[in-house]
C-alpha cells in the first residue's frame, strides 16, 4: 500500500501506523475496499462539474474549488507533458463523511484509489493540527517565508497539506506513464517528481510551500535507519514505529528528486520509463543495486547519493 502514504510530514505518520498495520492483518496490504466512488455518490453530497468532478461536504466548496483547480492542472499538466489521461474524481469530505466513504484510511491521510481512481483529501485541516509540525519548532528561514508570504503558520501548514493530494496524483500518473519502480524509495523519489516538476512549470506560487512540507521532515536531524537499503527491508518497521524516522526518508527523496529535476527536467521521467518499463521486475522486488545502476547510466550521482545517506550520524 506504499503508493498511499507519500510525501507526508513527521506528525502525520503515527496517524496512519494503525490503518497500516490492520491492512496488514488482513493481507491487503496493496489494495484499497473496492467501491469508493459508489460510497461517496451515496452520500449524495453537492458535486462541482469539471475535468476532474469534485464532491465536497456542504459548507466546504471554497475548499473543494480550490482544491479541484490544483489538480485538475496537475492532471492537464500530465496530459500535455506526459501524454498521460486518467479519469480522476475528487471527493473533499468531513470526518463524519470520511468515516463512511472511506474505512480503511484513517481522517485526514490523503490517498488516490479506485477504478476510475477517487482522490480523498480532507475538508478541514484544523481538525487534524497534529498533522503539522508545531509553530515552535519551526526554523528562521521558514519565519522569514512566513512573512514574506503574509501568512500565519497555520495557514501555510494547512496549504501544504492540500499538497499532499498531488503527490498521491504523481503515483497514478507515473504507473499510467508506463514506470514499474522496483524499489520502495523509488516509487516514492518519482511521485514527488511529478508534483514537483508540476509547481516548477506551472504553479510557480506554490514552489515556496515545498519547504514548509520540508519543515516537518527534518532533514539535519540523525536518525537511527538512515540508508535505502534499510528503507528496503524494514520499511514496514520504519513506518509502524519510527514517523519521524520515515519523514526524514521522504524529505531526502523530496531532496534529490529537487537537484535531479534542475538538471535534467521531464527528460528524467522518460529515461526511468526506458529502464524501468511496466512488467519489467516484480515491484519492489529489483533490489538497491541494480536500481542505482540503471539510475547510474542516465543520470549520475544516485550512486554517491545513496552512499551520503549511508554516512548520515544516527542516534
Amino acid at each position: 500500500m506504499d503508493k498511499n502514504y507519500k510525501f507526508l510530514p513527521r506528525a502525520a505518520i503515527r496517524l496512519i501506523a494503525c490503518a497500516l498495520l490492520v491492512l496488514a492483518c488482513n493481507a491487503a496490504l496493496a489494495q484499497f475496499e473496492d467501491g469508493r466512488l459508489e460510497r461517496i455518490q451515496a452520500l449524495k453530497t453537492p458535486r462541482l462539474d469539471g475535468i476532474v468532478p469534485t464532491y465536497y461536504t456542504p459548507g466546504y466548496q471554497q475548499h473543494a474549488s480550490d482544491l479541484q483547480r490544483f489538480l485538475t492542472g496537475e492532471m492537464r499538466f500530465a496530459q500535455r507533458r506526459l501524454g498521460v489521461q486518467l479519469p480522476l474524481s475528487l471527493a473533499v469530505l468531513d470526518k463524519a463523511q470520511w468515516s463512511a466513504a472511506e474505512r480503511q484510511v484513517p481522517y485526514p491521510m490523503p490517498s488516490v484509489d479506485g477504478e476510475p481512481p477517487v482522490a480523498l483529501m480532507p475538508a478541514d485541516w484544523s481538525a487534524a493540527e497534529d498533522f503539522f509540525e508545531k509553530e515552535s519548532d519551526i526554523d528562521s528561514r521558514t519565519r522569514e517565508e512566513l512573512a514574506a508570504h503574509r501568512v500565519t503558520w497555520r495557514e501555510a501548514s494547512h496549504r501544504s497539506g492540500d499538497l499532499i493530494g498531488g503527490h498521491e496524483l504523481g503515483h497514478a500518473v507515473v504507473e499510467a506513464y508506463g514506470i514499474q519502480a522496483g524499489t520502495r524509495w523509488l516509487n516514492e523519489l518519482l511521485a514527488s517528481y511529478v508534483l514537483y516538476a508540476y509547481l516548477q512549470r506551472e504553479r510557480r506560487d506554490l514552489v515556496w510551500l515545498v519547504n514548509i512540507v520540508q519543515e516537518g521532515n527534518r532533514l539535519k536531524l540523525p536518525q537511527h535507519h538512515v540508508s535505502l537499503d534499510d528503507f528496503e527491508s524494514q520499511y514496514m518497521d520504519i513506518l509502524a514505529k519510527d514517523g519521524e524516522n520515515y519523514g526524514w526518508y521522504q524529505g531526502q527523496f523530496l531532496e534529490q528528486a529537487k537537484r535531479v529535476y534542475s538538471q535534467q527536467g521531464l527528460e528524467f521521467l522518460n529515461q526511468v520509463r526506458t529502464a524501468f518499463p511496466d512488467g519489467s521486475s516484480p515491484h519492489h522486488q529489483l533490489g538497491n543495486r541494480e536500481t542505482l545502476r540503471r539510475l547510474e547510466q542516465f543520470s549520475p550521482g544516485f550512486t554517491a547519493w545513496a552512499a551520503s545517506l549511508d554516512t548520515r550520524a544516527r542516534k
